[in-house]
This record gives C-alpha cells, sequence and structure tokens, in this order.
C-alpha cells in the first residue's frame, strides 16, 4: 500500500507494471483506462506487456501500438499459454528489475495465487476486470479491484451488401482493407432492448428466448462472454453473487454454446434443427465470372473464413495456430476437425504450407469477387 517502499525510476516516479490477459480484458477502452489509472497513482508505467491468443492481440494492436506495450502470443501448442506466460513474467520482474507495483488486468481466479505471493514479497497488486466477469472475493486476494462497465457490444443489423470490386491503392493491395479494420470494430450501445422475433421464439423456452431478445446480436453470430454477461445481469437472470454466469448458461445448453471450454469467451446460439429449417436459407454470393465455382453450402463458409480475415490479401501467408479465435469469432463452426483440413477443402483459395509434412501454414491465393462481408 502507500507505506510500503517500491523501486523507483530515474524521475522518482514508481515502476509500475501493467500486466494484461488481453482472452480476458479486452476492451480497448477499458484497457486505455486501466493504463491511464495506474499511470497517474504511479508517476510510470514502466512495464505494459500483453498476453493472449495471436488474433486476439492483433485484433488490439492499435491500442498495443498507443500504449507501448509488448505483445507476448501463446505458445503454439493445444493448451492456453496465457496464465503462464503473465505468471512467469510477473516473478521475474519482481526479482530481475525490482518492481513492487503490478497491475494484473484479468477477472481470473487463476492469478489469485500471484497475487498472494506478490503481497507476500512486499508488492501492492492491482486488478482491472469488466463488471460481471471479476471471480467473487477479489478484494481478499488483491490490494486494489477496478471494475469497469462493459458496453452493450450489440451489432447494428444490417443487411450486407455486396462487396465492391477490389480498387488497388497507389501502393498497392486493398485500399479499402487496411482501413476498415486499422482500428477495433466498433459497437453501438443498445439504448433498450430490441424487440423479439417471433420467427426465432417461437417453440423456444420463455428464457431462452429473453435471453435472446436482451442480446439480440446472439442470434446473428457469436458474443463475447465478458459483454453478454452484464447484460443478462442488469435484466435479471441471475445474481452473480448466488450464481456463476457459466453455470446459468449451462442450463440450456441446448441453445448455447460457450467457447473455448476451457475458460470461456464466447457465447453462442444454436437454434434447434426444427427452427433450422424454418428459417429460409439465404441465397449464395455471387461468383464473379472467371472464378472457380462452388456449391452454395461451400460459397457461404468461403465468405465466413473470408469474413473472419478482412485484411488479409492474396499471395500472403499465415500461421495456422494463430487462426483459430477469429475463426470461433466469425462464426466458423471448426468443432473438432483440424485446422489445415478446413482450408484443404478450398484448394482453389488456399494453400498450404509445406507441401510436404504436418501443414504449419496456409496461403491465400485469391479473393473471390462479389461476395458479400459478413463481419
Amino acid at each position: 500500500m502507500s507505506g510500503m517502499s517500491a523501486s523507483l525510476g530515474a524521475n522518482g516516479a514508481r515502476q509500475a507494471a501493467l500486466l494484461i490477459d488481453a482472452d480476458n480484458f479486452s476492451d480497448p477502452q477499458a484497457i486505455d483506462a486501466a493504463w491511464a489509472e495506474l499511470n497517474a497513482y504511479a508517476g510510470r508505467v514502466s512495464v505494459c506487456r500483453a498476453y493472449g491468443a495471436g488474433p486476439r492481440l492483433e485484433w488490439l494492436q492499435s491500442v498495443w501500438r498507443y500504449l507501448g506495450t509488448r505483445t507476448f502470443p501463446n505458445l503454439p501448442l493445444q493448451k492456453n499459454t496465457t496464465d503462464a506466460a503473465l505468471i512467469a513474467d510477473a516473478v521475474a520482474l519482481h526479482f530481475q528489475q525490482g518492481i513492487r507495483l503490478f497491475a494484473i488486468a484479468s477477472g481470473d481466479a487463476d492469478f489469485a495465487p500471484l497475487a498472494v505471493r506478490l503481497r507476500e514479497w512486499g508488492c501492492e497488486v492491482w486488478c482491472f476486470s469488466m463488471e460481471g466477469i471479476v471471480f467473487r472475493d477479489a478484494d481478499a486476494y488483491y490490494d486494489r479491484v477496478k471494475c469497469f462497465p462493459a458496453p452493450v457490444f450489440t451489432p447494428v443489423p444490417v443487411t450486407p451488401a455486396p462487396l465492391r470490386p477490389v480498387v488497388p491503392s497507389a501502393r498497392g493491395g486493398n485500399a479499402d482493407a487496411g482501413a476498415a479494420t486499422a482500428e477495433p470494430p466498433a459497437y453501438r450501445a443498445a439504448a433498450a432492448p430490441l424487440s423479439a422475433s417471433p420467427m426465432f421464439d417461437a417453440g423456444l423456452p420463455d428464457e431462452v428466448a429473453r435471453i435472446l431478445n436482451a442480446v439480440p446480436g446472439l442470434r446473428e453470430r457469436p458474443q463475447q462472454l465478458c459483454h453478454v454477461v452484464p447484460v443478462l445481469q442488469r435484466h435479471g437472470f441471475f445474481d452473480k453473487r448466488i450464481t456463476r454466469s457459466t453455470a446459468f448458461l449451462a442450463r440450456h445448453a441446448a441453445y448455447f454454446e460457450l467457447s473455448p471450454a476451457h475458460k470461456p469467451t464466447l457465447l453462442a446460439f444454436r437454434a434447434p434443427p426444427s427452427l433450422q429449417d424454418a428459417v429460409p436459407d439465404e441465397p449464395a454470393p455471387a461468383i464473379a465470372a472467371g472464378v472457380a465455382s462452388v456449391s452454395p453450402e461451400d460459397a457461404q463458409a468461403l465468405q465466413r473464413i473470408l469474413a473472419a480475415f478482412a485484411t488479409w490479401l492474396p499471395d500472403t501467408v499465415r500461421q495456422l495456430s494463430m487462426m483459430d479465435t477469429l475463426l470461433q469469432e466469425g462464426g466458423v463452426q471448426i468443432g473438432s476437425k483440424p485446422l489445415h483440413e478446413l482450408f484443404g477443402a478450398y484448394p482453389d483459395y488456399f494453400k498450404l504450407l509445406p507441401a510436404t509434412g504436418p501443414a504449419m501454414k496456409v496461403r491465400l491465393l485469391k479473393k473471390p469477387e462479389g461476395f458479400a462481408l459478413a463481419c
């Protein structure tokens, strides 16, 4: 606390470290506010680091650039390595650089043992989180807990327009693609719940229909769990002091899917087959002349893949191990299928690398013109 000794920087300011779990704490405004609050208190944020899945870190790259943040993507393993990397760095920063003021930007209880140990070593430890997702009794483990209000992230309902023909810029490439994704996506905060959709709500349990009415964006695509939970709490679906959000949603596992299974961050609505049959099929995106034709189902799947990587330019390569998060957020159904099988199903558009041995990368060969962006 204020009486604790702390290492000082060149200007007499306390050296402070802000360590961000980007898989749990990913709202751009909250990240900026957390950095500003710690900087005002300590006089200097000498270390700012972010940990998480590669696609998530890439999505927030404008925030990291603005705050001078070093990013540490997960190792290319099946298991999430965010927590272990953050914990290892915190211990090293204390013993190697003498930092004694830490702020952990995550509401995950997995960091509680780290906070306890750092405090035993004489450090002051803060927690930044979003309302509704910080673990219970966090105040007992941290010197200070600050929760930021979560906006209601509801995508504005629009009918996707056909993709305009690509016009190369003076520097080459797609002039529109970079502008469309240079900053994190903007969302509109809903002033009031939208009306229910009779087509979807017919035949649904009453509570499921009310959840969809409170978070209408779930009908369109998966939503960030940290943004959905505060909305459900405000509508009185559950009390976080009594019921965990994941336990509440598990009651409706037939309709809502949490992913990933370990430390879920996304919530998706899965309409029962009877309702899916009632929804008229959308026409497949038109494919320009000269481009290999695909079936309507494959055309829609290909559209979702390309929409998940709006800035992916032809003849450029991406790591397969860094693509799963953005695919899931884009509504692409991966399931247990390896990613190389997903891209291998479209040899006219993707090439797996290397040509022999296990696939590690994928090259985009071309983008079909006339596809509507499903973002």
